[in-house]
């Protein structure tokens, strides 16, 4: 996981575009200033194919936007910006490997300063969630550009400009949701939290070879 955020939108009012720009611009700025976060998510992922949905539960530590460890039932993918562990707890195994670009991992930084710069946005609208406002932005990916995300939608909170929830549809029109719970970015994070330590009896698959 690591990143958020984009520009404006070719076809939205003046008014509105510069609003629009004043608010990515205030989430770029908030991450800016992020030095950890931590948070519980749900991952809903709907696959149109076979009409079937997964629900996945876990916790995610993030260090400047780049490193970062995300915890579930089933496994743990942990990554120092170098290195990245994969863990399957199902079989043991650990998959280790170098981190790369374009590889269709969304990343954290990834949405604040690659989107802004390979997608359109445009503020959908304003809503009221739980006693919180949230603005609803869409991301639209410019001409030329091809990649993992056809489309996306980001819930940003009015009050503190911290991102909740991220939708997004991939080429093959499945779509995956993102929602985060009791975000912390208070609470200093150990280093040691951002590297897997490989335990006796684990196997371990290289793929850096």
């Amino acid at each position: 996981m690591k990143k958020l955020i984009f520009f404006l939108c070719l076809y939205l009012s003046p008014v509105m575009a510069a609003d629009i720009t004043e608010i990515i611009g205030e989430i770029q700025e908030k991450y800016e200033d992020i030095e950890y976060l931590s948070a519980e998510f749900i991952q809903i992922d709907k696959f149109k194919l076979t009409g079937s949905q997964n629900e996945t539960r876990g916790k995610i530590f993030i260090k400047d936007g780049i490193q970062y460890r995300l915890e579930t039932e089933d496994q743990s993918i942990a990554t120092d910006g170098v290195t990245v562990w994969t863990y399957s707890k199902f079989n043991n195994q650990v998959l280790i490997d170098r981190v790369k670009e374009g590889d269709g991992s969304l990343l954290p930084r990834d949405l604040l300063f690659k989107y802004p710069r390979d997608y359109f946005a445009s503020l959908l609208e304003e809503v009221e969630i739980d006693g919180n406002d949230f603005y609803v932005i869409k991301l639209d990916p410019k001409e030329g550009i091809y990649g993992y995300i056809k489309s996306m939608k980001i819930w940003v909170n009015e009050s503190n400009y911290i991102i909740n929830k991220i939708e997004y549809m991939d080429f093959n029109d499945n779509i995956s949701t993102f929602e985060v719970q009791k975000v912390d970015i208070e609470k200093k994070l150990p280093e040691g939290l951002f590297k897997f330590r490989i335990k006796e009896g684990m196997e371990v698959v290289d793929l850096r070879m």
